[in-house]
């Protein structure tokens, strides 16, 4: 089942001006503790959680912290607590879920996705083609670099910048699986993830990838992740973007 079921879910019960407590669906229920809390910003911008959406340019973005970026990854980024942290580059200061309504509103659409069958699956991920960037500041500069950039495979700069959405997955009772395994942005095609990386840069190649430290920050340093509908790319398509109710 599409990982869009259960937000797509969450997010009509919003517009329609209903709590999403899904008592009229009770095979898809909520994540614990899953803080929604969409709130109208004006000139179509909303703010989710600590996401901004800015449905108007079809990009959302939202703080994160950098985790590791000498230890061998295989995400780019999870969600906050998620369970693979120990392998992200960043942790996003948000759930899967949020993250999930963002890219709904934006747009981004599965039905034309190939999703993983498998993590590590070598077949090609298709989806909507998306960009990802983060930005940081110090008392010296502003710097703004692309996903790929802070990556390094082999201690080399890694120069594919594919990413698509795939929408993870939501299992047939309900349980959105991006939301309890924590998987948001992965690039060794986990099917849960929420986006990962068109070839799967990380598939096969364990512990070969890691941030590029000559670029990023800090490992503790906070930077902000962007993501936006590459409008260029027309791979997988996407939908026009929600429009929310007035």
């Amino acid at each position: 089942m599409s990982g869009k079921v259960f937000a797509a879910t969450l997010l009509l019960s919003w517009l329609a001006g209903v709590q999403p407590a899904m008592a009229e669906s009770p095979k898809v229920q909520p994540p614990p503790n899953a803080e929604l809390g969409i709130e109208k910003l004006g000139n179509e911008k909303f703010r989710i959680g600590n996401v901004i959406v800015d449905k108007a340019a079809r990009r959302f973005s939202l703080p994160a912290r950098v985790a590791h970026t000498t230890d061998p990854l295989e995400y780019f980024a999870v969600a906050r607590g998620g369970a693979k942290e120990y392998e992200s580059l960043l942790e996003l200061d948000a759930t899967a879920t949020q993250f999930q309504l963002a890219s709904i509103l934006i747009g981004l659409d599965d039905a034309r996705s190939v999703k993983p069958r498998y993590q590590f699956d070598e077949r090609p991920a298709e989806g909507p083609a998306v960009d990802i960037r983060i930005d940081w500041s110090d008392e010296f500069r502003s710097v703004s670099i692309t996903a790929s950039e802070a990556l390094m495979f082999d201690r080399k700069p890694i120069t594919s910048d594919e990413w698509v959405y795939t929408g993870s997955v939501t299992e047939a009772n309900g349980q959105f699986m991006a939301e309890t395994i924590g998987s948001v942005i992965s690039f060794v095609h986990d099917p849960f993830a929420i986006i990962d990386h068109h070839s799967g840069i990380g598939v096969g190649k364990y512990g070969s990838i890691t941030g590029n430290g000559v670029l990023l920050p800090p490992v503790g340093a906070t930077v902000t992740v962007s993501v936006s509908l590459n409008q260029q790319d027309k791979r997988g398509e996407a939908s026009k973007p929600i429009e929310p109710r007035e």
